[in-house]
């Protein structure tokens, strides 16, 4: 196998989430939410508020593309930004209610997400899955 498979299989396998994402967030009546909210809204709801810079880093984009993705948010109602208490020169972006009451629907997708590459593995093959894929992310 070369490298170009792997990235094929990669691509591949993230456009499928990607599907199964879209499917899941209109079966929760979510029409508006993209597989790319997910991504800020996840952070938002493990971690709580962040500057903008540090969401931007913590999803893999740059802050123009999480400008547009939170600009979209906010004017749906699941995020504000708020003055930073701690650096008066930024903003942090936090969760409004209803962007927390997302957390029991994110969770369940997340499940069926985690399922869709579980159930070919055995759990040793999916350990050994994403420790791999861990190690060649890190720069």
């Amino acid at each position: 196998m070369n490298s170009i498979s792997i990235f094929h299989n990669a691509s591949v396998l993230r456009e499928r989430g990607n599907e199964y994402l879209s499917e899941e967030l209109k079966k929760a009546g979510l029409k508006e939410l993209v597989p790319s909210h997910g991504d800020i809204l996840a952070v938002l709801l493990q971690s709580g508020p962040c500057t903008m810079s540090e969401l931007a880093r913590r999803v893999r984009r740059t802050k123009s593309t999480v400008t547009t993705l939170t600009d979209k948010l906010e004017r749906g109602g699941y995020i504000r930004r708020v003055p930073n208490p701690a650096d008066s020169r930024s903003t942090l972006v936090e969760l409004t209610e209803k962007g927390q009451a997302l957390s029991p629907t994110f969770h369940r997708i997340s499940e069926g997400l985690q399922a869709l590459v579980a159930r070919h593995l055995t759990p040793e093959e999916l350990e050994m899955l994403n420790s791999l894929l861990e190690k060649c992310l890190h720069d």
